[in-house]
């Protein structure tokens, strides 16, 4: 059976909420989903932060992804600064490059 991986953290928040353990959760999990279960890493650690409090099913925020929103202000930002140079010099300094 294919699930999401929000579908199966939402099932690991029930399942720690009636207080089953990792191997045993991970073992009903696989039965149920087969090849598409989380790993067995994934389970037990979901397990310990829904145990912890954690209530939301998403992923956190990772350092360094783009947090942006493609605006059509935005659009035509980049449309401009393209337009603005010729794409062969661009970012290039003929004096240290020899271009």
């Amino acid at each position: 059976m294919q699930a999401s991986k929000k579908e199966q953290r939402g099932v690991i928040r029930f399942l720690a909420a009636e207080g089953v353990g990792g191997r045993e959760m991970y073992r009903r999990m696989k039965a149920v989903y087969g090849e598409y279960s989380l790993s067995r890493s994934s389970v037990v650690e979901w397990r310990k932060r829904f145990l912890e409090g954690r209530e939301l099913l998403e992923d956190d925020a990772r350092p360094g992804q783009a947090n942006r929103v493609i605006t059509p202000e935005l659009i035509v930002e980049m449309h401009d600064l393209v337009l603005e140079k010729p794409q062969s010099n661009r970012g290039r300094d003929p004096s240290v490059t020899g271009y």
